[in-house]
């Protein structure tokens, strides 16, 4: 049960960024506590990661839980709650979730983004059994070699120029690749066309075939049966930034929050050293490539200046208050 009443920071989301950055503040002596909903993508990948520096091997779900493991060990705690709505000022934050009110001195945002799955016969869910990577691939930065030598399909809903610089990426790893444009996605005039040499296809999924997490076929409407070794899902990823907006921080054009140089959201409307006192920003939420070891960096650093504008407010006599209970 959490009993605290007013922590030094709140860390909403817990993935990579938030988790590492719950790890050093709480190694710091500071009261840390992580909301998180568990939706975040590590949660869910059941096979391994290879680029991930002292995990190399490991299952998504596997180094989710060590990090969490890590965190809580150091002295943070975590619960499992959506917040909803946010409120105040640096010094007393108020957060409102399903399963209570919580309030703190400094805010670290760490939400994410919203990955849009292909429609299968209109319902995004029936793609979700798949989307542990068995055989489905999301970020080119950071899986594109394990397409080496493969038959991959770029399942594409938003426009064909997105998934033609997806298919650039991957190609030179994949043995062939060919893009499926469905749910709608805009084509591009003959002219504008660039020159590939994938093949596009057009219509909307009707039904999966597979099992265990593999898929082994795509159905379309028209009865067409796609198949391939991998398939790479090139939806767009809408940043979580629900919370920044009701802080009144600013948004680039593509929704992701502005910070200024030391990770601190800044005011909507007003340049990059008019930050919201008290607030930072890390991981997929900023505008960086989605890999996990970049979002950690971003969320250690976040916690970095955090401890640093915590000790501004208030130098503490840690080592000094030992000495005087031991005595």
């Amino acid at each position: 049960m959490i009993e605290k009443t007013l922590w030094d920071t709140i860390i909403v989301g817990g993935g990579p960024a938030g988790l590492a950055a719950a790890l050093h503040l709480a190694f710091h002596r500071r009261s840390v506590l992580v909301i998180d909903r568990g939706s975040g993508p590590l949660h869910h990948i059941k096979t391994p990661i290879q680029n991930l520096p002292g995990f190399v091997g490991k299952s998504g779900q596997e180094i989710q839980q060590a990090l969490e493991q890590d965190a809580r060990a150091a002295g943070a705690h975590l619960i499992s709650d959506s917040i909803g709505h946010i409120e105040g000022s640096a010094g007393r934050f108020t957060l409102r979730g399903e399963h209570g009110t919580y309030q703190s001195r400094t805010l670290l945002i760490a939400t994410g983004i919203a990955r849009h799955h292909p429609l299968i016969d209109g319902d995004y869910r029936k793609w979700l059994p798949f989307a542990g990577k068995g055989n489905t691939f999301y970020c080119p930065d950071c899986e594109a070699p394990e397409l080496l030598g493969k038959h991959v399909v770029v399942i594409e809903s938003v426009k064909l120029k997105a998934a033609l610089s997806t298919a650039k990426r991957i190609s030179e790893f994949a043995a062939t690749v060919r893009i499926l444009l469905t749910d709608g996605a805009e084509t591009l005039p003959p002219e504008e066309h660039l020159d590939t040499s994938c093949e596009v296809i057009e219509g909307q999924i009707k039904a999966v075939k597979g099992e265990d997490g593999v898929v082994q076929a795509l159905l379309l409407d028209s009865g067409t049966e796609i198949t391939a070794d991998a398939y790479y899902v090139s939806n767009r990823k809408l940043p979580r930034n629900q919370l920044v907006e009701m802080l009144g921080g600013a948004l680039d054009d593509r929704g992701h929050p502005i910070t200024g140089p030391r990770g601190q959201l800044v005011q909507q409307g007003r340049g990059e050293e008019d930050h919201l006192e008290g607030v930072w920003i890390a991981g997929d939420l900023l505008p960086q490539t989605q890999q996990t070891t970049i979002a950690m960096g971003s969320g250690n650093k976040s916690a970095v200046m955090i401890d640093q504008y915590l000790t501004d407010l208030h130098e503490r006599a840690l080592g000094k208050e030992q000495v005087l209970q031991q005595g």
